[in-house]
């Protein structure tokens, strides 16, 4: 094979490579490998509920979040913009109106009744309190806002919010263009907070197409990404941007019988129960095979 064979062979096959999920698929396997054992022991998850739809939501259920202090889950949908809370095992228990949003991506839970959502379009992400009687929530009254930088590419702005409580810590992540972690640390307590634009945190997803949602698990330490376009989980340490395990959401893996198809939301319970929320309005969980 003369040179300039051996050169467009070469070019034709990164190209695929680029074009494809073979990538993505070798870089995930590899680093697999690597990180067989979990803080989080990912890999011993089953599918427990698969694609129970709710039929109280029609369309766009985009996120999740766990309330310890209720012990029940609230989902939150972008168009409408409402807030459910549900059991545990995704049954109704009520809706909550949320009026002058614009694109309410994703939810994660505060304390003492306090809430977090992200919109994207605003990019902006509000706090607000809700108790037992809340109904609706209007703009005009959160308790709190945040402005964060504009991105510039139509509907690929910040899609996932979670809370580190030990470390007073909100993480918010941007779907993609760029993939970005943003950390704002002091941000209950207000004592020199700290916002920072990091790309150590995803430096090692680059593999991922996307970062749809992400949530903080308190008792490890871990951050788990979720990607809807590259169907995967990766479990990465908090602190120093370690990969940990991958997980994928694909027929065959966890007891699947269908790929998770538009995965949108994450959370996990004080039990370690894994819950994940699709578009249009599909509910799984995951628990752990002991």
């Amino acid at each position: 094979m003369n040179l300039k064979k051996l050169l467009f062979s070469s070019i034709f096959f990164y190209s695929f490579l680029i074009l494809t999920d073979l990538n993505d698929i070798i870089y995930a396997n590899v680093n697999d490998i690597k990180n067989i054992s979990s803080s989080l022991k990912l890999q011993d998850y089953k599918v427990d509920v698969e694609a129970k739809e709710l039929k109280f939501i029609e369309n766009n259920l985009s996120g999740i979040t766990y309330n310890k202090d209720t012990d029940t889950l609230f989902a939150i949908t972008n168009k409408p913009r409402d807030i459910y809370e549900i059991t545990l095992n995704g049954d109704f228990i009520r809706k909550i109106e949320l009026t002058g949003f614009k694109d309410t991506e994703d939810i994660t839970y505060l304390y003492d009744g306090i809430f977090a959502v992200i919109d994207e379009k605003k990019a902006q992400f509000f706090v607000f309190y809700l108790d037992k009687n809340t109904e609706k929530i209007d703009i005009s009254n959160v308790k709190d806002s945040f402005r964060l930088k504009i991105n510039s590419y139509k509907n690929f702005g910040y899609e996932g919010i979670s809370y580190d409580k030990k470390n007073d810590t909100i993480f918010i992540v941007n779907e993609k263009f760029p993939l970005e972690l943003i950390k704002i640390k002091n941000f209950i307590s207000k004592k020199s907070m700290d916002i920072t634009f990091s790309n150590k945190l995803t430096a090692y997803n680059n593999f991922m197409g996307d970062f749809s949602s992400l949530f903080f698990e308190n008792r490890s330490g871990s951050l788990l990404f979720l990607s809807d376009e590259s169907k995967m989980i990766a479990e990465v340490d908090s602190e120093n941007g370690a990969q940990i395990s991958f997980l994928q959401l694909k027929e065959g893996f966890l007891g699947l019988k269908k790929d998770i198809p538009q995965a949108e939301g994450i959370s996990m319970d004080n039990k370690g129960n894994l819950y994940i929320v699709s578009e249009p309005n599909l509910f799984y969980i995951f628990k752990r095979d002991l």
